[in-house]
C-alpha cells in the first residue's frame, strides 16, 4: 500500500515538472478550479502594479567585505 502511493507521488510530480516545462500547467490548473467550483479571477491592475513597499535587493555602494581577511589575504 505504502509503495503504492511513493509511485503515485512520483508520477504526479512527473506530470507537474512535464507540463510546467511545457507552459500548459497553469490552464489545466485553471479549467480544474473551475471544475471544481474554486475559481476566482484576480483584478487586472492587482497583478501588473509593484507593491509600495517593495526595497530593492541590489544596493548602489558595493559592501567593502575585506576588514574580515587577514592582513596577507588583503589586496592592496
Amino acid at each position: 500500500m505504502n509503495l503504492t502511493w511513493f509511485y503515485f507521488h512520483c508520477v504526479l510530480a512527473l506530470v507537474i515538472v512535464v507540463k510546467d516545462y511545457n507552459g500548459t500547467l497553469e490552464e489545466d490548473l485553471n479549467k480544474f478550479e473551475l471544475s471544481i467550483g474554486i475559481r476566482t479571477i484576480l483584478p487586472e491592475d492587482s497583478t501588473e502594479n509593484d507593491p509600495p513597499y517593495y526595497i530593492s535587493p541590489i544596493e548602489e555602494e558595493p559592501i567593502d567585505s575585506t576588514w574580515i581577511l587577514p592582513d596577507s589575504l588583503r589586496r592592496n
